[in-house]
């Protein structure tokens, strides 16, 4: 008969095999020229802003550089687009879509003012445009709308943060059906005023073959994770984790994760900071029928406060800005 280890033995095995784990992955500070500001990523490209000026990481076999660049000019906004919002690109049947219409009939202020957007306008291929107007009790609390072929059927959907003024916030999936575009899909309000929700990325994490919507509920009171499955048209909750945060209120930067395979099983993971900030989580939720696990807990020197940097390589690699000024990068030991 095969006897079981003593309780003591289990409990240090798996603590040796989580440590051994997060081993693996290593922060490097990276040497700037000045304090860092703001992270972005345009056209899968990192850009580093320090001392106002802006550097593209050069990521290196040992140390990761910073190389200076002209930041390039950013797009005219169409007339009536909101203020602070960013056009997005789509890949299949929309060539762009904004938000407008701004609005200051939500006091929120978790974007860092009170004007959201009241309308959201849908540019196609061939050159028609469409606007989905919201009634007077919701606005899209949102700054850039999400462009995805969510179920891979070679039209482009929209994801949006939907909030109502008595009811909070919703995420929301915007679809062609009959030749317009609408609101087809949303998740549950979460039931008051000034309760929000980030999304943290879009693509098949379970590994089930089908696109899957990650978001955190509350990034600044809550911090939980929630994996929500599309599937015939419709949200389903599948999966959620406690202690995460994507967002600093009264701040831009919503892209305070990314996504990739960390663990090099072939399906899309998550990383996103602590509730505190104080650590980088990497989390997986492949296979489907187990619970969200964590890769690795990356512990910062300082907490982070930029957006997330995904840096292309074998292993990819992350970019994040501290609460000190500093830029690190946190990779797979090779």
């Amino acid at each position: 008969m095969r006897r079981a280890l003593p309780a003591c033995l289990v409990v240090c095995i798996c603590v040796a095999a989580a440590a051994a784990q997060a081993a693996e992955w290593r922060v490097q500070r990276v040497d700037t020229p000045a304090r860092v500001t703001e992270i972005e990523t345009i056209d899968g490209q990192v850009r580093v802003n320090a001392g106002g000026l802006w550097y593209r990481i050069v990521p290196g076999n040992e140390q990761a550089k910073l190389d200076f660049i002209d930041k390039p000019a950013p797009p005219k906004l169409p007339e009536g687009a909101l203020p602070d919002g960013h056009i997005a690109v789509g890949h299949h049947d929309i060539a762009r879509a904004w938000f407008a219409a701004p609005t200051i009939r939500y006091d929120h202020g978790i974007l860092g003012d009170k004007i959201e957007a009241g309308s959201l306008v849908i540019e196609t291929r061939d050159g028609k445009r469409q606007t989905i107007r919201l009634n007077d009790d919701a606005v899209f609390e949102d700054l850039e709308p999400r462009i995805a072929d969510l179920d891979r059927d070679g039209h482009d959907e929209i994801i949006v943060v939907k909030s109502y003024l008595k009811r909070g916030s919703s995420l929301a999936v915007i679809a062609e059906r009959k030749g317009r575009y609408d609101i087809v899909a949303e998740t549950p309000p979460l039931g008051a005023p000034h309760r929000w929700l980030n999304p943290a990325g879009i693509g098949d994490f379970d590994g089930d073959g089908r696109t899957d919507i990650a978001l955190v509920r509350q990034p600044h009171v809550v911090g939980e994770l929630e994996l929500w499955n599309w599937n015939g048209g419709a949200l389903r909750n599948t999966a959620g984790l406690a202690d995460t945060a994507n967002h600093i209120a009264g701040t831009r930067d919503l892209h305070m994760s990314a996504a990739a395979d960390f663990d090099g099983d072939g399906v899309l993971d998550l990383a996103l900071p602590s509730f505190d900030r104080s650590r980088l989580r990497l989390i997986a939720f492949a296979p489907r029928d187990s619970k969200p696990r964590e890769i690795a807990s990356v512990a910062l020197p300082a907490k982070a406060v930029t957006n997330i940097g995904l840096v292309e390589g074998s292993p990819p690699a992350l970019a994040v800005g501290l609460a000190d000024g500093s830029l690190v990068m946190i990779r797979r030991a090779q």
